[in-house]
């Protein structure tokens, strides 16, 4: 979702009963702008798990990312990957997924002709009873 991040944390409600006067900016959610995620998926497309001295230099050399603490950053690169992670997980699902289905289509053919088969046996089986009742009736009647 171009233009969309996010930072994370806990409630933004107070914790511990702390007073507002030490109130901390948990869960605040940043939202970056078209040009900073530019930036940010150049440097990840180089490298996905940047160090924090390398997060600083972002900073640094990077005006438009000069709002966004380093701690924005490091989640954005977090999010980032678990989103990559996804992606790749979700693919080989689908491709697990199709295999499957594809298993599965030959197994329900496989277990319709077992079926077909089963029934010309049982009728087989029912004519050769039937031939052995006559017979055993035509001996009996010897």
């Amino acid at each position: 979702m171009a233009g969309i991040g996010g930072s994370h944390g806990g409630s933004s409600n107070k914790r511990c009963n702390v007073s507002d006067d030490s109130h901390e900016d948990y869960g605040k959610y940043t939202r970056y702008t078209a040009e900073q995620i530019e930036v940010l998926e150049k440097v990840f497309a180089e490298c996905p798990k940047p160090t924090s001295l390398h997060r600083q230099q972002m900073i640094r050399n990077n005006p438009i990312l000069s709002n966004l603490e380093p701690k924005q950053i490091k989640v954005w690169f977090q999010n980032r990957r678990r989103r990559e992670k996804q992606k790749k997980e979700a693919i080989n699902l689908q491709s697990v997924n199709k295999k499957l289905t594809t298993a599965n289509k030959l197994l329900k053919e496989e277990n319709e002709c077992l079926q077909k088969e089963v029934s010309q046996l049982v009728y087989e089986n029912e004519c050769i009873r039937q031939q052995l009742k006559n017979v055993c009736t035509h001996l009996k009647g010897i």
